[in-house]
């Protein structure tokens, strides 16, 4: 049945028509803007947002990105996970990359699913203390209350599943973080907590930055993104910057490809969100 699908689908976009069908070129980026005006924000700050890497460079040591990352002049600079594969032990493009980006801005690191099944798989992983040791703040299933031009932010990072066997957890893990009067900015790998039913939806948290669906893997002219496994065809929210009951979720469609599937339609993305 999914390949049939899979067959319908396809055979539709050839329909629209091949021109619009472009294999990525994998080793370039583009630069994505949103603008979120919140009256809780005094003083207009920038995040870059990284996410979905899977050990992608441009350039040596990722010089394109630093460079460009730079040349935006960001205040903070958010990692919302899977910058690793969970099966290549060599962590060093993340490592070398992070070294870079703690002298352009404070780094904050949340986990995707990547990050936290290699720590899982190989207790010996040395993923955390690196990057700590360098300067990260890698918020795993926590907060910190920080100032950035004049606001008050609260800044966590979720590292819980979506699954519905978590929705009790998230619920009082973050009950604390978000009663307090300050900014809630959430990195979490996953947009699925913010879904129709999803466990922090109406959750006083005031934007989440996320990752994780690659907007689709392929994306269809006209339709949009094309599958996920955990979403099935036409998932929606694969990318952009939607508000949900009081929550702004920017989708980063992700800088690189962890899967055997090529992204087609789907440039890596440097994601930049200005807050005024």
């Amino acid at each position: 049945m999914f390949l049939f699908r899979l067959i319908v689908v396809a055979a539709i976009a050839v329909m629209i028509g091949a021109e619009f069908v472009r294999l990525t070129d994998m080793s370039d980026f583009v630069d994505s803007f949103y603008v979120v005006d919140d009256e809780k924000i005094k003083n207009p700050m920038r995040i870059a947002v990284l996410s979905d890497l899977h050990l992608q460079e441009f350039g040596k040591n990722n010089i394109r990105l630093v460079d460009e990352i730079r040349k935006l002049k960001p205040d903070i600079i958010a990692m919302v996970g899977d910058m690793m594969n969970q099966n290549d032990p060599d962590v060093s493009v993340v490592i070398t990359l992070c070294r870079q980006l703690v002298d352009v801005a404070p780094v904050y690191f949340s986990y995707g699913n990547h990050e936290k099944e290699a720590i899982r798989v190989k207790q010996t992983s040395t993923l955390n203390a690196d990057l700590e040791k360098m300067g990260v703040h890698v918020l795993h299933n926590r907060y910190e209350t920080i100032e950035v031009n004049g606001n008050l932010i609260d800044i966590g990072g979720l590292s819980a599943n979506p699954g519905t066997e978590n929705a009790d957890y998230t619920q009082r893990f973050w009950q604390k973080y978000i009663k307090t009067a300050n900014y809630h900015l959430l990195l979490v790998h996953y947009p699925q907590f913010f879904f129709k039913g999803g466990a922090l939806v109406g959750s006083n948290i005031d934007m989440a930055l996320c990752g994780h669906l690659h907007g689709g893997q392929i994306v269809v002219p006209f339709l949009g993104g094309l599958y996920h496994p955990l979403e099935g065809f036409l998932p929606e929210m694969t990318d952009g910057c939607h508000q949900v009951e009081g929550t702004w979720v920017v989708i980063s469609r992700g800088l690189g490809n962890g899967k055997s599937i090529p992204r087609v339609n789907n440039p890596p993305e440097l994601v930049i969100v200005d807050l005024m």
